[in-house]
């Protein structure tokens, strides 16, 4: 990527400009990326090997932060006072150090303060570097999950909320790559077990975080949306409340307790058989134990012209099926829609009962036929791919029986 200046005074005039998180050719987000950059002012060519920019995630269009323009303007002083007219420019690996945990000495970018729009414009902190990201992978978060003296909650999908007994608590998020960022000053807040815990699963700065719920929450006030699972939680609540007050026919079942199990759910962090077992088993509760079977069995009644003669026999399952048959025409295309409560049902049936290995073995080939994925190791890829077709199939019945 090129940038020409074609006097010193042009190249001023760019430098006293502040660049937003938001492309100025689109109104995209950006992010912070690590560019081969040459820069010409003047009859002067400077060719950086490693300069951070802020790109469109869009439009892909570049512009310079702050922090790269003073680097930039510092290289074409030397330029000139030394006579060049052409050179390679090269990060020297350089990293500044602030006066937050020190003692941890944890790998940050001070680059990131300088050119993440907003970070270093911080008038709620006195000493300089409060703002600073600090990546991890997501195991430092694994040993929290354990202990019940902490607490480690998602409340959106990437999003969330660290703490220790009543003693300290810090916000943090997930980028776009999966790294777990804090604030450095923020971390400065925790005792030094803590860290000291934290400590080996500290990695170096992708520079990514513009593109997160964190970043869109602290520093531009955006509230996120809940956790995927518990809005496909509270599709069903809409869902439930559409048929109330169309049929004047309650679905509604043990709300306090279903109250409680969402309250109680810990959105999986890191992806394995273990850790999405307590969400497979809060979905099947909310979605198929926590309705009214008494109150389906009348709905039906209503709704069908002619009702299956079995329907006494029927679980949740067959209901929300029946309901779904009364908005969509194609046979088949119901048997599509509603096959993810067939599979969540699956689930908790292969994680939660006794089975023979063979009957173990037709679940999960069942499971990855169905979703589509190439192994039931693939955990992550299954998960989310259940979570996305229990989100469309309520989105359906939601558009159905909304006026």
């Amino acid at each position: 990527m090129q940038f020409t200046f074609p006097t010193y005074k042009d190249f001023l005039k760019e430098y006293k400009k502040y660049h937003t998180h938001q492309c100025s050719k689109c109104g995209s987000l950006c992010e912070l990326s690590n560019e081969h950059v040459d820069v010409v002012i003047d009859d002067r060519k400077m060719h950086f090997k490693d300069l951070l920019l802020l790109i469109c995630t869009t439009c892909g269009s570049g512009c310079l932060p702050h922090h790269t323009k003073q680097m930039i303007d510092g290289c074409y002083k030397i330029m000139v006072d030394e006579g060049h007219y052409e050179g390679e420019q090269y990060y020297r690996g350089y990293r500044k150090k602030f006066e937050y945990c020190k003692e941890q000495d944890f790998i940050y970018d001070h680059r990131d303060y300088y050119n993440i729009p907003g970070l270093c414009i911080d008038q709620e902190h006195s000493v300089e570097g409060f703002l600073t990201p600090v990546y991890f992978s997501k195991k430092v978060l694994l040993y929290f999950l354990q202990d019940p003296d902490y607490n480690v909650k998602l409340g959106a999908e990437t999003y969330g909320y660290f703490s220790f007994k009543d003693e300290w608590g810090i916000p943090f998020g997930i980028n776009r790559n999966g790294k777990v960022v804090f604030w450095l000053g923020d971390l400065d807040y925790l005792d030094e077990q803590t860290l000291n815990i934290m400590k080996p699963h500290n990695i170096e700065s992708d520079h990514q975080l513009i593109v997160s719920e964190f970043y869109a929450g602290q520093m531009c006030c955006i509230w996120s949306d809940p956790n995927r699972e518990i809005q496909i939680c509270e599709q069903k609540n809409v869902l439930f409340s559409a048929l109330l007050s169309q049929y004047n026919i309650s679905l509604f079942h043990l709300e306090d307790e279903i109250g409680q199990q969402k309250t109680a759910y810990v959105k999986p962090i890191v992806f394995t058989e273990k850790t999405i077992e307590p969400t497979i088993n809060m979905l099947h509760k909310v979605l198929i134990e926590g309705v009214s079977i008494t109150g389906f069995r009348k709905l039906y009644l209503k709704i069908a012209a002619h009702p299956n003669e079995k329907y006494l026999e029927w679980k949740s399952i067959k209901f929300y099926e029946a309901l779904l048959g009364q908005i969509i025409a194609k046979d088949n295309d119901v048997r599509e829609i509603i096959a993810p409560l067939y599979l969540l049902n699956d689930f908790r049936q292969y994680y939660d009962h006794l089975l023979p290995l063979a009957k173990k073995n037709e679940i999960k080939e069942n499971i990855i036929n169905s979703l589509k994925v190439a192994s039931f190791n693939d955990i992550e890829e299954l998960y989310i791919t259940l979570l996305n077709r229990l989100g469309s199939l309520f989105e359906y019945l939601v558009l159905g029986y909304t006026p």
